[in-house]
């Protein structure tokens, strides 16, 4: 019996998020011991757990409204908002467990464990950007369509949308892998993650001013995303002040989950 494409769908991403989990876990258990010793060893431990765990269960919980929405809809198409938001969410999720293993682990490694370590999170950063930038450009192109006639074609502009992210993918990827050390790597971070929201918080003001994506608050996901594009620019500053400590961890995480509660607010929408 042949699968619908909404069926298809769902399995597409239940596998994935099987990997995932597998993935994930394999590398907790390879570093079990050294997790254990970091909750002997040192202070705070335990809060830099707690307080990325409830970050984990907020985005978790926007994940499944997103793709419950999703998946209510009479048609699924992957340019569809719920779902480049979902996936977004759901790559940061992992992008956090990711984090609190590096957290725990961080000062029991060697530069080439750091360096490989630091590569693979810049790699799904990457990766957690491309559907926001995805979904920004077609209001990008909606703002130009009157200019260039063939972006009213949607099939026209989802393969322009298509190209340019496999572009953007291509070249950080390029350069995260050629980065030669910590110090280097550390100054690309910036580079992607800051244009990216930056131009993610334009988008949404745009797209407030627009009237478009009626199927969320883009005036509240401008706000939300403004505040995050802070939190970002802030966490240098906070880390340089407090040092790699776990007050800094935690002090960083609780002003995340602030900000993403308020863009689970704008993705609410009756």
């Amino acid at each position: 019996m042949e699968l619908s494409k909404k069926e298809r769908y769902k399995l597409i991403l239940l596998t994935c998020f099987i990997l995932a989990i597998i993935g994930v876990a394999v590398l907790y258990f390879i570093n079990w011991s050294l997790i254990i010793q970091a909750f002997q060893a040192y202070e705070g431990a335990f809060e830099v757990l707690l307080v990325i765990s409830i970050r984990i269960l907020i985005l978790s919980i926007t994940v499944f409204y997103l793709f419950h929405k999703w998946f209510k809809q009479e048609a699924q198409y992957l340019s569809d908002i719920p779902f480049l938001l979902g996936l977004f969410f759901l790559i940061l999720i992992f992008g956090k467990v990711i984090d609190l293993l590096w957290d725990l682990t961080y000062f029991t490694f060697n530069d080439d464990v750091v360096l490989m370590f630091l590569k693979f999170r810049f790699f799904i950063i990457i990766l957690e950007v491309a559907p926001l930038i995805f979904l920004g450009l077609e209001i990008i192109f909606f703002k130009l369509e009157d200019r260039f006639q063939k972006l009213k074609n949607k099939e026209y502009m989802n393969k322009m949308r298509v190209i340019i992210i496999l572009i953007i993918v291509s070249v950080e990827s390029f350069i995260v892998i050629i980065a030669p050390n910590t110090t280097i790597l550390g100054r690309i971070l910036p580079a992607i993650v800051i244009p990216s929201l930056i131009g993610i918080v334009y988008i949404f003001f745009l797209a407030y001013r627009l009237k478009r994506l009626k199927v969320v608050k883009p005036g509240i996901l401008t706000i939300g995303f403004f505040l995050y594009l802070l939190s970002n620019i802030l966490r240098p500053i906070i880390q340089y002040i407090l040092g790699e400590v776990a007050m800094y961890i935690i002090l960083a995480e609780l002003v995340d989950i602030f900000v993403f509660l308020i863009i689970f607010l704008g993705l609410y929408k009756r």
